[in-house]
């Protein structure tokens, strides 16, 4: 089986586009799964929903999507990702609220389990240490998890079986995973880890012994920044939202 898993699109209908396109080229074939924050900080929230909704990407819900549908309060995020949501909720469709609402917290298909932030807190909570990573790993009923949140790729996962959880390097080159690996699968559109390009992974699910797991990739997909950022301007969105684009931060 091929998955490509994608996040934290946030309304950025080119980002998400040049992700799709990359896929395509790449994995034709390949299930997309999403770990939340479809919507926010961006100018396109329904356009983004639809193209998932026709594609038929199943996933689940991120903070951003839960404050646009009133499940948590935006008066929790910083001003600027507080007026996004304002403003993202009063572009809602109704069908793309619906879906948005439907979104589950947490889900489990296969041997991968899906969440936005972690399974302990899957709105609030960064995987961004080894011991929140280890504390997280003894909670999940399958070997790999698959989150978002940070905006940053990432891989955490324990050497051996028994050992403990610890960060792994990433590059170009896809990496074997083994039971406990928490896969962050970086942001397609706000990307944070200092490159402005997109991001996904690509999970080609083995079953070949020695490697039941498979292994992940990550991609970096280069796409119209201007155009997301022109969008942005037109519905008057936070200049430091509009500006972070450009340098991956």
């Amino acid at each position: 089986m091929t998955v490509a898993v994608i996040s934290d699109i946030h309304a950025n209908l080119p980002a998400l586009r040049a992700v799709l396109a990359d896929i395509d080229a790449t994995a034709p074939n390949a299930t997309i799964w999403h770990t939340g924050d479809i919507v926010g900080y961006n100018a396109h929230p329904n356009e983004v929903i639809e193209l998932l909704r026709e594609r038929g990407v199943i996933g689940v819900m991120g903070n951003h999507d839960a404050a646009a549908v009133g499940v948590i309060d935006a008066l929790d995020f910083n001003p600027a990702a507080a007026a996004a949501i304002a403003w993202t909720q009063s572009v809602l469709t109704p069908l793309s609220r619906e879906w948005l609402e439907n979104l589950p917290r947490i889900v489990e298909l296969g041997d991968a389990t899906l969440v936005h932030g972690s399974p302990s807190d899957p709105f609030w909570e960064y995987i961004d240490s080894a011991e929140r990573a280890s504390a997280n790993a003894e909670t999940l009923k399958t070997p790999l998890l698959f989150h978002g949140h940070t905006h940053r790729p990432r891989l955490f996962a324990a050497s051996d079986p028994a050992g403990p959880v610890h960060a792994i390097h990433i590059n170009v080159a896809p990496i074997s995973l083994s039971k406990h690996a928490l896969i962050n699968v970086g942001s397609v559109g706000q990307p944070r880890d200092g490159d402005p390009r997109a991001c996904w992974v690509l999970w080609e699910h083995s079953d070949v012994e020695g490697s039941r797991l498979g292994s992940a990739m990550w991609r970096r997909v280069p796409y119209a920044i201007s155009e997301t950022q022109a969008a942005m301007r037109a519905v008057h969105l936070p200049e430091r939202l509009i500006e972070r684009l450009a340098h991956g931060e």
